[in-house]
């Protein structure tokens, strides 16, 4: 008897100490204090994103709007020929190696969007690392023409300031995007009444500077700036195991995630996204 109940005591003790762990590491990432925001309901919601995987930023929000019978549109401008392969792709031609991998992000993507239940799935042809040297009013225009399109209440893309970490395209999309959005709310019959850019708290930053070497060097890039403050953290544990599951299907860009996301593969979902458990937003005013 005795040994038992030291056997439950120990067990108990063991459960205490690692629930302290997670929660002392879940606090140097996330800040409390950004307002959580609440359900989403009857909205249409537009994300442009330069890149395949760059969805994988809000993936557990994308997987929320649609569990609240919310619509989805995503937008990928490129087909993220000019990143990493992972050893999948044959890089013996460069030419061909492009081509080769534009196919596979391209169907990496289509699966992702299948997982998270998107409504609208785009993705275009423009040179990945090249959207800065496209005439930006062509990039406009075909932007605006699908807001026009879809009728989006909502539109979600990256920071224009630095891009979440750095990348020209992603910088680019997100000046156009917020261009468009200001431009349309001085206007009667333009639907996007919100628009919210994807940003990281103070903590994560501070974090992700530490254990990423890109991160860290491209955001010395940008030293007299740094990404907006959130206005709005969306719940995301629920939804762990989807955004887990994104990030396996983007199999070529695994070395990226492995480095931003530590031991995302390894650890349970139901574990990590109890500490990685919120994804950040600023909204973007007048």
């Amino acid at each position: 008897m005795n040994n038992s109940l030291y056997l439950i005591s120990g067990l108990l003790l063991l459960v205490i100490i690692i629930l302290a762990f997670l929660w002392f590491i879940r606090r140097q990432l996330q800040d409390d204090s950004i307002t959580i925001a609440g359900n989403f309901q009857g909205e249409k919601v537009m994300f442009v994103f330069p890149h395949p995987d760059d969805e994988i930023t809000c993936a557990g929000t994308l997987k929320k709007l649609n569990e609240e019978s919310n619509e989805t549109i995503l937008l990928t401008l490129t087909k993220g020929e000019a990143g990493t392969t992972n050893g999948l792709v044959d890089e013996s031609d460069p030419f061909q190696k492009k081509a080769a991998l534009g196919r596979l992000r391209q169907q990496e993507l289509e699966a992702v969007g299948q997982l998270l239940g998107l409504d609208r799935l785009e993705i275009f042809n423009f040179p990945d690392h090249g959207i800065e040297d496209i005439d930006p009013d062509l990039m406009k225009k075909l932007l605006k023409d699908k807001i026009e399109y879809y009728q989006p209440t909502i539109l979600v893309t990256y920071d224009d300031r630095i891009g979440l970490y750095g990348h020209p395209d992603h910088i680019a999309i997100a000046r156009y995007v917020k261009e468009i959005f200001l431009q349309g709310q001085e206007k009667s019959g333009f639907s996007v009444k919100q628009m919210y850019q994807v940003t990281l708290p103070q903590p994560t930053i501070a974090t992700a500077l530490k254990i990423s070497a890109s991160f860290r060097q491209n955001y010395a890039l940008f030293a007299n700036n740094t990404l907006p403050a959130p206005t709005m953290a969306v719940k995301i544990s629920k939804f762990g195991k989807f955004k887990r599951d994104a990030m396996l299907l983007h199999r070529s860009q695994r070395p990226t995630f492995d480095e931003m996301q530590p031991y995302f593969a390894l650890v349970p979902p139901f574990i990590y996204f109890r500490i990685f458990d919120k994804e950040y937003f600023t909204q973007v005013t007048k």
